[in-house]
């Protein structure tokens, strides 16, 4: 009897981040890219125990609803997902 957490260990484990051209690069956990490691590209937030340290989420902007939201009522067809500086040229 095979042992079911280990079927998958043919697949090839990519490693969470990458350095290109661009700089560091981070893979997001639910469409498998990576993507610029900053503000734009993935929600951050603070360790309360390390408040002087930026954490980055998971999952990318684009992915986040649908990997930890995933039954929210949205606008359909409308990207909401903003990033810092979209938001700054709208208001």
């Amino acid at each position: 009897m095979t042992n079911v957490s280990h079927q998958n260990a043919t697949v090839k484990k990519l490693p969470k981040y990458i350095e290109t051209e661009l700089g560091t690069e981070k893979l997001c956990i639910h469409c498998n890219e990576y993507w610029p490691l900053d503000s734009e590209f993935y929600f951050t937030y603070r360790n309360r125990h390390q408040p002087e340290k930026i954490y980055y989420e998971a999952a990318c902007k684009c992915c986040y609803d649908l990997r930890y939201r995933p039954n929210r009522n949205k606008n359909k067809g409308v990207n909401t997902v903003k990033s810092y500086h979209e938001r700054s040229t709208a208001a």
